[in-house]
């Protein structure tokens, strides 16, 4: 009997398991498609043209870090608009500019109750440490602008 109790046991989870359906062989197809196009960053549509104006009034493409967040949504209009070099920042990639923009977030967070503030950074290496970010303020970043974080 002992033979035949396996055999049941084997027949039983034989019959657990049925055959996918055609329409999950599809969706794991169409999965697999989609993740091997990301990893090799192929672009199955053509990039959207998001129109927004940034400082000047520049347009700016869709690759920029703003794009994608925002997508067809415009960048807040502020009152007041200064650079990080205002401050005393110096974008050479090995001076540290924390204090500058610390001073230069204190400063500008007065400006909240008024339409805000944005603050430039121009093209560079800008090394900093840590500083806190306010309300109604705009921390923009330039092309070609790169922030370097310190210890």
């Amino acid at each position: 009997m002992h033979a035949k109790e396996k055999a049941m046991k084997s027949e039983k989870l034989k019959g657990n398991f049925s055959r996918p359906s055609w329409a999950t062989i599809v969706l794991i197809v169409t999965l697999i498609t989609i993740f091997s196009l990301e990893i090799t960053k192929k672009s199955v549509l053509s990039p959207k043209r998001v129109g927004f104006s940034g400082a000047d009034g520049a347009i700016f493409d869709p690759d920029s870090c703003a794009a994608g967040l925002l997508g067809d949504q415009y960048l807040p209009e502020r009152k007041v608009a200064m650079s990080i070099k205002d401050f005393g920042g110096v974008g050479d990639g090995t001076t540290s500019n924390t204090e500058a923009f610390r001073k230069a977030v204190r400063y500008m967070q007065g400006f909240g109750d008024k339409g805000g503030a944005q603050l430039n950074v121009p093209e560079g290496l800008w090394l900093t440490g840590s500083f806190n970010l306010t309300s109604n303020f705009t921390l923009f970043l330039e092309r070609g602008a790169v922030m370097l974080g310190s210890q």
